[in-house]
């Protein structure tokens, strides 16, 4: 089984990732020994907390693809995408198709639903990142029915979320598609994914077969 990481924040000095160069390849050294060969940079877009440096992503992402090699593990480049209901749609699709979204945590901003159906009508697959966080959201709430089933979203838990009880009520309704690390420079977070997985096996298929399907 491949084991893909989709939401970490690990490339150095491009937003809030606590990442150095000298300590990145400790990192990869850990995501190998946890059995996970996949993993998605994807570092803020649009968030307002969030100074990104864009310019930096493109040469510090082939800088790690490089680095990770070594360890045999193969990286892909995407984005966490803040939607906050804005005319402008700059983000950077993961694998060309999907769109890893994130949102204020207390509330829906003005437009949310609008911007998303936005990004699905552009082509691409939304995933919605750490729904464990929004207090807006539930698996029975109406707006997820709309993200769910009338826009086709995706949903992902963070490892560390998976075990609150919010991540639980997700996890439990199985409608999660994916377990992921949101690591930002924790090297206990890679281990902590694996085994997480192992206690959702319905996830870890579900991941399985995302893979084989779209990168394999």
């Amino acid at each position: 089984m491949t084991i893909i990481d989709i939401h970490t924040h690990l490339l150095p000095k491009v937003d809030d990732s606590r990442m150095s160069k000298w300590s990145f390849s400790s990192m990869m050294g850990k995501y190998k020994e946890a059995g996970i060969s996949r993993i998605v940079f994807s570092p803020h877009i649009d968030d307002p907390y969030v100074d990104t440096k864009r310019e930096r992503i493109e040469p510090t992402f082939e800088w790690a693809k490089e680095k990770a090699a070594r360890f045999g593990i193969e990286c892909h480049l995407g984005c966490e995408f803040y939607v906050r209901g804005q005319e402008e749609l700059g983000f950077i699709p993961h694998f060309g198709t999907h769109v890893l979204c994130e949102t204020d945590t207390t509330f829906a901003p003005e437009g949310y639903l609008d911007t998303v159906r936005r990004i699905v009508d552009k082509g691409y697959k939304v995933i919605l990142a750490h729904v464990e966080r929004y207090k807006f959201l539930t698996p029975d709430s109406k707006l997820f029915e709309e993200l769910h089933d009338g826009l086709g979203c995706l949903v992902q838990v963070n490892a560390r979320g998976a075990r609150t009880d919010q991540g639980r009520l997700w996890l439990k309704s199985g409608v999660v598609d994916f377990l992921a690390s949101d690591n930002h420079g924790d090297d206990s977070l890679p281990l902590a994914l694996y085994e997480i997985l192992g206690q959702y096996p319905y996830v870890a298929r579900r991941m399985n077969a995302f893979v084989q399907d779209n990168l394999d």
